[in-house]
C-alpha cells in the first residue's frame, strides 16, 4: 500500500483554481438577447400546419 501514498501527491495538481478566470467570460451572456431578434415565435404557427392528428390514427396499431 506505501506506493499508493505517493499517488497523493497528485490531489495538490487540484489546485486548478486557474480555471476561474474562465469565469469572467460570463460577459458573453449578452449574446442570448440576440435569440429575441431571430422570429422564433413564427415558427410555432407552423406546428399547426401540419397534419399531426394523423399520427393520432397510428395508435390502433396497439391494439
Amino acid at each position: 500500500m506505501a506506493p499508493v501514498v505517493p499517488v497523493l501527491p497528485v490531489l495538490p495538481v487540484a489546485p486548478v483554481d486557474p480555471v476561474i478566470p474562465e469565469m469572467p467570460v460570463a460577459p458573453v451572456l449578452p449574446v442570448p438577447p440576440v435569440t429575441p431578434v431571430g422570429p422564433v415565435i413564427p415558427v410555432m404557427p407552423v406546428a399547426p400546419v401540419g397534419p399531426v392528428i394523423p399520427v393520432m390514427p397510428v395508435a390502433p396499431l396497439v391494439q
